[in-house]
């Protein structure tokens, strides 16, 4: 029974992580689309990469002699 069930689980994984990296990066003003893809193939593992993409971008944006501080 579980070895039916585990390629439903992939692929709902792979469709939740997917809309969350599209949603992310609309929010973010990055590519859509590349981070929705991307999210598909890699899910999860993509998190520290998409945190740290975001965060180059922001200070590439807010320049680098700027302060920035979270409140």
């Amino acid at each position: 029974m579980v070895m039916l069930i585990w390629p439903v689980a992939v692929i709902a994984i792979a469709l939740y992580f997917g809309g969350y990296f599209y949603v992310e990066a609309s929010k973010a003003g990055m590519k859509k689309e590349f981070w929705a893809l991307a999210g598909l193939v890699a899910g999860p593992v993509l998190m520290p990469l998409f945190t740290f993409h975001r965060y180059i971008q922001m200070k590439r944006e807010a320049g680098l002699e700027n302060i920035w501080m979270a409140a």
